[in-house]
């Protein structure tokens, strides 16, 4: 049995073509947003490698830190038994260099001219070795 010849032929072929064109326009819609998701993956694969020497170079600059922290800290001086008044030993000291460098000073309280006295070290040897 052979296929049945249509009256409607230039039609249906009409509709073919347009249905044609209209899935072209959609490939190539659907080809330029795979280009852009392309370009978009390159460019967040260069920002995770940035990322990632970023993260280095702060694990690095950190343990520098805590190098150079360290490096202070080892020829510190740590003085305990001390009795201490806070606050008055800064004033006191101000008042006592203002009197030696002729500005005054002798009107520091006693309380902190006492202070100072008791906090001023009598004979600290120290021994390197």
């Amino acid at each position: 049995m052979a296929p049945k010849k249509s009256a409607n032929l230039p039609d249906e072929v009409e509709a073919i073509k347009k249905s044609l064109d209209f899935l072209s326009a959609e490939i190539k819609t659907v080809a330029a947003q795979q280009n852009k998701i392309m370009e978009l993956m390159g460019e967040i694969q260069s920002l995770k490698i940035q990322n990632i020497e970023k993260d280095k170079k702060i694990t690095f600059l950190e343990n520098r830190v805590a190098d150079l922290e360290q490096y202070t800290r080892m020829n510190d001086l740590i003085i305990s038994g001390l009795k201490t008044r806070h606050r008055s030993y800064a004033r006191a000291a101000a008042a006592s260099e203002d009197t030696a460098a002729g500005r005054g000073g002798a009107d520091a309280p006693e309380v902190d001219r006492e202070s100072l006295e008791q906090q001023r070290p009598k004979q600290i040897k120290v021994h390197y070795g």
